[in-house]
């Protein structure tokens, strides 16, 4: 389901900034390239969004298998929430 508007724009909350620079660089550069496809379409087949159970309006994507990012969206932008390793990312999660 491509979005009938322009791409969103993106941005990052201050906690994702902090997650995503103690990530490893091939990760960091991944979660990048995923950011820009969820920008174009939040729904595309290939990047298998799911909705957060519990959380209103909050989603993650997989990012390089072992990596989730969470994120949240309007119409016009794409809100960057959190990112880090699947053991870890949903213990203590704090939106």
């Amino acid at each position: 389901m491509k979005t009938l508007s322009p791409e969103r724009k993106i941005q990052k909350t201050s906690r994702f900034t902090r997650d995503v620079k103690k990530l490893p660089t091939p990760v960091q550069k991944e979660a990048f390239v995923t950011a820009q496809q969820l920008a174009d379409d939040v729904f595309h087949p290939e990047l298998s969004v799911r909705h957060m159970t519990g959380f209103h309006g909050v989603y993650r994507v997989v990012v390089m298998t072992d990596y989730r990012m969470i994120f949240s969206f309007d119409s016009e932008m794409l809100y960057l929430l959190r990112i880090g390793h699947r053991k870890e990312i949903y213990r203590k999660l704090e939106l």
